[in-house]
């Protein structure tokens, strides 16, 4: 009587055997797949303008060791603790609010969920000019509309100060700054007198235009991976990248990425705590439609297009790497941006430089076997590429070193990264 319990019991079993041993395999292919990404394509942030030894120290030990101030595109620095007295439009039409936001240890889209929170209101309500890290002190310009002055000013988030509310008729638009002054001490200095001496002589008058650390992952460097994934429309891998693909984590952060790789999904979002809230919608987004494109619809438009930014900033990189060796003076064939040699941010609309410039970046094509219309990526956005400066200038360089600290002051325009500054110095990404 009970033999056909048996022969189910046992074909269930076999059936359990038979996918494990299949999730086995295909975590065993995908996995080899991500990490040989991982190995093929490291961060490549590695020539420096300064020919000398450098100096072990520690960036960023407290948040104020770190102050960026924004700079407006009319040349006014949001000072730290200053109210700048922005006018009122004259004729205002009811639309538009500009204000200033000084924060400590507050990431630009943390902040700006706060202030929705406070004013009852939606995030397209709002806009800003450029994003800013979170460890650290930083004053930016907000906009928004459909919003009253005295809600702004009413406002009382721990470590946010909102001042110099301005109502306006123009729309705050992302790029919509000149750039970034930069207050940055770097401790825990071991020098010598003549080390000391040495180092606060040094000028700095440009510096190698890179995309930092930053737009990579501080923590994962794996965003350029994505992006590489979502271009060859691998979307399954992008999705086992960004969720599980476990790189330095510790703890129940670990444990959850390895439930992601095993494709225990329903676990794993049990384990992701509130820090990974962008991993948690992908899942949730997955389990419900089965269809790891569509996962990725549950992120923000911007960051979806910051994967593939991502990969492009990687490949620009790679030609400051190879344009190195030639010196960044004009070459025939270059493309010039304020007299200055410019490298292509590859997508669909890219124009190839002439001459040894226009050989590196049709050799990066050829070595990642690159189909530019592939860019224009369906349901996904459209990367038409760009140009970008390949060295920068530093503006109103300032260091001195006091009391074992060793301290920056410059000026940066936007789109340019203070940490590609500080490694100069300590060699440090971060």
């Amino acid at each position: 009587m009970n033999a056909p319990f048996i022969q189910n019991a046992r074909k269930k079993e076999s059936e359990e055997i038979i996918n494990q041993f299949r999730k086995e395999k295909q975590f065993k292919f995908r996995n080899n797949k991500i990490r040989q990404k991982l190995s093929e394509m490291p961060i490549n942030i590695n020539k420096f303008i300064l020919d000398m030894e450098r100096f072990d120290g520690t960036l960023k030990k407290y948040p104020e060791d770190f102050i960026v101030e924004e700079i407006t595109p009319e040349g006014t620095v949001l000072e730290v603790g200053k109210e700048i007295g922005f006018e009122d439009v004259e004729k205002w039409h009811g639309s538009f609010i500009h204000f200033t936001v000084e924060k400590t240890n507050w990431n630009t889209m943390d902040a700006l969920k706060q202030i929705v929170r406070a004013t009852k209101t939606k995030r397209k309500n709002f806009g800003f000019a450029g994003t800013k890290d979170k460890f650290a002190v930083t004053t930016q310009r907000f906009g928004c509309f459909g919003l009253k002055k005295e809600q702004l000013e009413n406002i009382n988030i721990k470590d946010i100060v909102i001042r110099d509310v301005q109502k306006t008729n123009k729309k705050l638009r992302m790029g919509g700054l000149w750039g970034n002054k930069f207050t940055i001490k770097i401790r825990d200095l071991n020098l010598s007198e003549k080390e000391i001496k040495r180092i606060s002589d040094l000028k700095l008058d440009y510096v190698l235009n890179y995309y930092g650390i930053q737009r990579f992952g501080l923590i994962r460097p794996i965003t350029h991976i994505v992006g590489k994934f979502i271009y060859e429309r691998d979307f399954e891998s992008a999705f086992y990248t960004y969720c599980g693909t476990p790189i330095n984590e510790t703890g129940d952060s670990l444990e959850a990425r390895q439930l992601v790789d095993m494709g225990e999904f329903k676990k794993a979002l049990k384990l992701f705590n509130r820090g990974h809230d962008y991993e948690k919608r992908l899942i949730q987004q997955y389990l419900k439609y089965k269809d790891f494109k569509m996962a990725f619809t549950a992120l923000p438009p911007q960051l979806n297009s910051m994967f593939v930014n991502a990969y492009q900033a990687y490949l620009f990189n790679e030609m400051i790497n190879k344009r190195f060796d030639y010196g960044f003076d004009e070459l025939e064939g270059d493309i010039l941006e304020d007299n200055t040699p410019t490298g292509t941010l590859i997508g669909y609309d890219t124009k190839f430089s002439g001459g040894i410039q226009g050989e590196i970046e049709k050799e990066i094509v050829e070595r990642e076997n690159l189909d530019l219309k592939k860019f224009k990526i369906e349901d996904f956005g459209n990367f038409y590429g760009t140009r970008r400066k390949m060295v920068t200038p530093i503006y109103d360089f300032k260091s001195r070193f006091e009391n074992e600290i060793f301290e920056l002051s410059f000026k940066l325009e936007r789109g340019n990264y203070a940490t590609i500054v500080t490694r100069e110095f300590t060699g440090n990404l971060s």
